[in-house]
């Protein structure tokens, strides 16, 4: 069994853009070229990995398994060239830097050895709060700059904003649900369907309202502030959800399948960076560290 960086490279691009055309525009090949590589992967791997339909391809369960090790196989390959010209960040410093509780939950531990091992030499230190309480404190001058939902935070003038990321909302159902057999999901499909609500960052309100100016309601029956909580339910089969394809885990934490679908009438999505005080320039090391936040914050984006 061999197969090459460069198929995984199509593989995931395939897989992310659900059709030939695009994923071969993405890679900068022929369609047949794709065609002939998808082929020879699933040869290799004496595996299917791709049922193919006529508006396009959807990954089998053992597809979705292996993009997984794929994206984790390209992702290390990418990492290892860039360790032989790593250098480690030598500024010395503390830095107190803000988080909102979704990204806490979901992107700190991903991120947080990344960033101690590239500044050895800093102290870095995270706050979780509310966006009303990580601004208080930025006003407060007790953070250097926040990581927040910029799509929840108010554009005050004395705030300078940055996006890093818009991640898509899409639904989330368990394998086998009768959603995922309808052409096109809309939001007036799931009203009635049991939904499981994140209770972080706003998130009710911000998906209540939304579901509201198009004419309708979740059937809320439940509500946590727990992401695994939420997965967990939606893979059981016991109600659906709406989340950011950033939050997104195929796999419960019982081995359960989560899906998600597209709703085509409803785009609304979780905007991801960073916020800091206007008219305070920040210092030199706290900048380098904010910098290398974000670089990570759209890796991680690209392989979500």
């Amino acid at each position: 069994m061999k197969f090459t960086l460069r198929q995984l490279e199509f593989f995931i691009a395939l897989a992310q853009t659900k059709q030939i055309s695009k994923a071969a525009s993405r890679c900068h090949i022929s369609q047949s070229s794709m065609t002939v590589a998808m082929r020879n992967l699933e040869e290799a791997l004496n595996s299917q990995l791709f049922l193919r339909q006529p508006k396009g391809i959807q990954l089998t369960a053992g597809g979705e398994r292996f993009l997984l090790h794929a994206q984790k196989i390209i992702s290390d390959s990418q990492h290892a060239i860039e360790d032989l010209q790593y250098q480690p960040e030598l500024t010395r410093g503390e830095i107190t830097i803000g988080i909102a509780k979704t990204l806490s939950a979901y992107l700190l531990p991903a991120i947080i050895s990344e960033v101690e091992q590239h500044f050895p030499l800093m102290t870095l230190r995270f706050v979780e709060g509310d966006p009303a309480e990580l601004i208080e404190r930025l006003h407060h001058k007790t953070l250097a700059f926040a990581l927040v939902l910029t799509s929840n935070i108010s554009h005050d003038s004395g705030l300078e904003i940055e996006t890093f990321i818009r991640s898509q909302r899409r639904l989330w159902v368990s394998q086998g649900h009768p959603l995922l057999n309808l052409p096109a999901v809309k939001l007036a499909d799931i009203a009635n369907v049991a939904f499981i609500m994140l209770d972080t960052d706003k998130y009710p309100d911000v998906i209540c309202e939304h579901w509201q100016a198009k004419g309708g309601r979740p059937n809320i029956i439940f509500t946590t502030t727990s992401f695994e909580a939420v997965r967990s339910l939606v893979a059981k089969g016991k109600g659906v959800t709406i989340l950011s394809d950033l939050v997104y885990r195929p796999w419960s934490l019982e081995g359960l399948r989560v899906m998600r679908k597209t709703i085509e009438d409803s785009s609304t999505y979780m905007d991801v960076g960073a916020v800091a005080l206007k008219g305070k320039p920040l210092a030199e090391s706290d900048r380098m560290v904010l910098d290398y936040l974000r670089g990570i914050i759209i890796r991680l984006d690209d392989h979500a």
